[in-house]
């Protein structure tokens, strides 16, 4: 799937340069022209940490039946240049993340490409809008996926993004999904998330809204917590794309809680989960993802949020299991 995803890639760049309208210059043209050509993202794509080797990937397929995954994270090498990497620390075909991805072609699975993060130095602050498209394209062509997810938890120039994202989304119709953590449960947004969303519209883009409800003070039950501020988020993105019914924009919402333990607010228990993946099928939310299958295990239940275990009680893989029920 990795190689064939890269062949389709590769005929959409080919059409996207034969069409008269490639370099008209025309923000109208290229909206048409990307939205038409946009390839649909996964419904459910949990997050691996892909670097750590700490998920089994064929034993979360085995047990859930979940294929697809959205690999974390993409950023600039140790020496901060414009370098494409898994976490900073392998080189983007490296062979042991490229073993990993392999795991998810062998269950004939789908791989979004995560950029970003809360860590590490970003290819978004230190390329130029030019090379952040061609590592984006990089990264894309080395995972055989057509399927982007830009994760922004650090300050930006949200001009150097949405020119790189237009000129891979109109080259090659990639998915592309923006992750931005939520203000507070009413919150929703930070007014600089929200001009970041602005500017997504403004360059035409086609793409998903992904809120991470994840470390904010909740009032109330959590699950509940976890809806309201996703209502908060679907009221952010309706003022943006105010065109938009809102059928129309909850379709094109994500969400992503954290698992068990948050840093703050929570923690998300499996009854937590139900009740948001109750409230996205009644909404329509078009995808689910969570944070992340690494933790998917009771292996600890201190309450301290870890890379490698909820710190909950709870039965391996119950919340994969969970979400890759949901089918929007």
């Amino acid at each position: 799937m990795r190689a064939h995803l890269a062949v389709a890639a590769a005929l959409v760049l080919t059409i996207a340069g034969c069409s008269g309208d490639a370099d008209s210059g025309d923000a109208g043209s290229a909206t048409t022209s990307a939205s038409a050509a946009a390839t649909s993202a996964p419904i459910v794509a949990p997050y691996i940490d892909i670097v750590s080797g700490t998920a089994d990937i064929t034993a979360i397929h085995t047990a859930t039946g979940q294929a697809d995954f959205s690999a974390a994270f993409v950023v600039a090498d140790s020496a901060k240049t414009c370098t494409p990497t898994w976490g900073g620390t392998k080189a983007i075909d490296d062979s042991t993340v490229g073993a990993e991805l392999d795991k998810i072609e062998a269950v004939d699975g789908d791989v979004i490409v995560s950029t970003g993060g809360e860590t590490g130095t970003y290819l978004e602050n230190v390329c130029s809008a030019t090379e952040l498209a061609a590592a984006y394209e990089k990264a894309l062509d080395v995972a055989g996926s057509n399927y982007l997810d830009v994760d922004i938890e650090q300050t930006v120039t949200a001009a150097t993004i949405m020119t790189a994202l237009s000129t891979v989304q109109k080259a090659r119709g990639t998915s592309i999904t923006l992750t931005l953590p939520v203000g507070g449960e009413s919150v929703g947004l930070t007014d600089t998330e929200i001009a970041i969303l602005q500017s997504a519209k403004d360059a035409g883009l086609d793409v998903i809204v992904n809120a991470m409800i994840m470390n904010f003070t909740g009032t109330g039950a959590w699950g509940t917590a976890l809806t309201t501020a996703t209502e908060s988020v679907k009221a952010d993105v309706a003022g943006v794309w105010s065109d938009l019914t809102d059928a129309e924009v909850y379709a094109m919402l994500a969400v992503t809680p954290m698992i068990g333990a948050n840093g703050l607010g929570g923690p998300t228990t499996v009854a937590n989960a139900t009740t948001l993946l109750a409230y996205a099928k009644e909404k329509g939310l078009g995808f689910v993802r969570f944070w992340s299958v690494n933790r998917d295990n009771g292996d600890c239940t201190d309450a301290k949020v870890s890379s490698k275990c909820s710190g909950i009680s709870q039965d391996e893989y119950a919340f994969t299991k969970l979400f890759a029920g949901y089918t929007g």
